[in-house]
């Protein structure tokens, strides 16, 4: 991947990510093996979920808020919630 500028490899990462396609789709759509793909997609990867993403992700504050926590009507069952995907709460555990 030493021939592979990061202008290639970003893009083949965005292709990959978007489309949902396999890697082998990837291969004959940038005409690179599928070990270059791999190692393409593996290293933006990497770049996302390492430093980067300590430095820029900060997640809110682990804490019930004040509607939930003082209406016992939603307290008992909303209390082990640390947070809301699509607006459904889940337990964290």
């Amino acid at each position: 991947t030493k021939y592979v500028s990061a202008d290639e490899k970003v893009t083949t990462f965005l292709y990959f990510a978007r489309t949902g396609c396999s890697t082998r789709m990837c291969q004959e759509r940038f005409h690179r093996s599928v070990d270059t793909i791999n190692k393409s997609i593996y290293s933006i990867l990497l770049m996302l979920v390492g430093s980067f993403y300590q430095k820029h992700v900060h997640l809110p504050l682990d804490e019930t808020p004040i509607e939930i926590r003082e209406n016992p009507k939603f307290y008992p069952y909303f209390r082990n919630c640390c947070g809301a995907i699509d607006g459904l709460y889940f337990h964290a555990w």
